[in-house]
């Protein structure tokens, strides 16, 4: 076994060593700006909580995070329990779920599918209330300027809002597994070779070929000198100005707890990934409130799922259990 670890690990080093890895030259540098603009975060969460066949009870948190002065000086928030289906006659009656159902048929977890579009519409729909509500700040949004399916964005009110109201809009992704730049190393992996802040915009192509509707211009950044590590930034506003753009965002971008990604960022994931710290509060309710409906307890005890919506006491779940008990 070792002669056959050693060969596979000398072939990746072989091979790793031949490709042609130069990062591309037209990256831009540039440094923070000293000053801050208010900014608005966003970012969203879900956890699926109980599933009986084709049905799933899901629940979506939602955070808008105002942040001035350096720290959260105000919460927007949105938290909806929602039924993800898979059955057609089911989401009929849903004119948002039947459409997203429709876009997504065939999918192998569909209802995975279904819940995250829906985590993006909300996602979308509070930004919107952010940006009509400010003035002359930055909206940052998790993820891409990406939306789908077309009949259901929101992100083209979310641009023409920031627009009227003067604000930058961007959307920061947690990691990225493109090739836009046409190395087989993804563009990460191929930007982390050079030292210091810069950005590079992707080739048009790239941009071309995006899944559903863009609404920004595509860069990678790495948005602090000791940033571990580039990110994906959409530009929707202030297109034009690129580099004055990201000098702002980068501005927030110093803390050595997510050293090269914006903090309000951070906590925005921060406050919404807690809807997996009150499962046991949610699971409590599902049965209290189906005992009260009439609802058998083992139905309800058996339906309970994992965050992602896996039953729990498959017979898969049972070897493994049995067989850390025989190590």
């Amino acid at each position: 076994m070792l002669e056959d670890l050693r060969e596979g690990l000398s072939r990746v080093l072989e091979y790793s060593q031949r490709v042609d890895s130069e990062p591309p030259t037209e990256v831009v540098p540039f440094q923070a700006a000293e000053n801050q603009r208010d900014l608005v975060a966003v970012d969203g969460s879900y956890s699926f909580l109980w599933n009986s066949s084709s049905l799933w009870l899901a629940v979506i948190k939602v955070g808008a995070l105002l942040y001035r002065g350096g720290r959260v000086q105000g919460i927007e928030k949105l938290e909806k329990p929602v039924v993800i289906s898979t059955r057609e006659g089911f989401v009929a009656e849903d004119d948002l779920q039947a459409t997203i159902f429709r876009l997504t048929r065939g999918a192998k977890e569909q209802h995975r599918e279904i819940v995250n579009e829906l985590r993006k519409y909300y996602e979308h729909q509070i930004a919107l209330q952010a940006a009509r509500a400010n003035e002359d700040l930055i909206l940052a949004l998790d993820g891409s300027l990406a939306s789908f399916p077309r009949e259901t964005d929101r992100l083209g009110d979310v641009v023409r809002a920031c627009e009227e109201r003067g604000h930058l809009l961007v959307g920061v992704s947690k990691d990225s597994t493109t090739h836009a730049f046409g190395s087989p190393l993804t563009d990460e992996e191929l930007l982390r070779r050079r030292d210091g802040m810069g950005f590079i915009r992707v080739p048009e192509e790239f941009e071309g070929r995006q899944r559903g509707l863009l609404h920004g211009d595509i860069y990678f950044a790495r948005l602090h000198p000791k940033a571990p590590k580039w990110f994906r930034v959409d530009i929707g506003t202030d297109k034009e100005a690129p580099d004055r753009a990201l000098a702002e965002l980068a501005a927030y971008c110093a803390s050595p707890l997510c050293v090269g990604y914006p903090r309000p960022l951070f906590e925005a994931h921060r406050f919404a990934v807690t809807i997996r710290q009150m499962r046991e509060m949610y699971e409590d309710a599902i049965v209290k409130e189906g005992v009260r409906l009439g609802l058998p307890v083992s139905l309800l005890i058996g339906g309970l799922t994992t965050m992602e919506g896996a039953r729990h006491g498959t017979f898969h779940e049972y070897l493994d259990r049995v067989t850390r008990e025989l190590k």
